[in-house]
């Protein structure tokens, strides 16, 4: 099964600079990203390997690039299609947009922390997702002194 994890805001802006829009502001994001990934194979581009700075622990690292880099504890590939033969366990595509644009015909669920604040400065947005999609769960959150703004935990199934 491939998935998509994803976090945007009101107008769906996943990004700027190449970092998350709400920083470290939402710790319960980070954490439901760790709980669904852990021991899975996490597909991403490389710029978003970057900003990470280092291999995920205890998944299987993949990074799609156009053109086949070697970083320790990472394996590569020059598509969506040649990582999803490489991965190992389930597919959980993490970013960044292009990387999204791609997979999204081809993965089965959506994993998305909707943000409930707008930030003006994003440069990336998450695709509308089309009529094949269907909310099948929504948690809400309010914001807490640990997390900064309200946001919802949505899984979208591909019908």
């Amino acid at each position: 099964m491939k998935h998509i994890v994803v976090a945007y805001d009101l107008n769906r802006g996943i990004g700027a600079n190449n970092d998350l829009l709400w920083q470290r502001d939402l710790p319960a994001d980070l954490k439901q990203f760790k709980e669904l990934t852990t021991g899975q194979s996490v597909v991403m581009g490389r710029k978003t390997f970057e900003s990470i700075g280092r291999p995920l622990p205890n998944r299987q690292n993949i990074v799609v690039s156009h053109s086949v880099v070697e970083w320790p504890g990472v394996e590569s590939s020059t598509s969506i299609e040649a990582a999803y033969e490489l991965a190992k366990h389930a597919v959980f595509i993490i970013g960044g947009a292009s990387i999204y644009e791609q997979s999204l015909p081809s993965v089965d669920v959506i994993h998305a922390t909707e943000v409930k604040a707008s930030f003006p400065e994003a440069t990336v947005f998450f695709s509308t997702l089309g009529p094949e999609w269907k909310e099948t769960g929504r948690i809400s959150h309010s914001a807490d002194e640990r997390n900064k703004y309200d946001f919802d935990f949505v899984t979208y199934q591909r019908q």
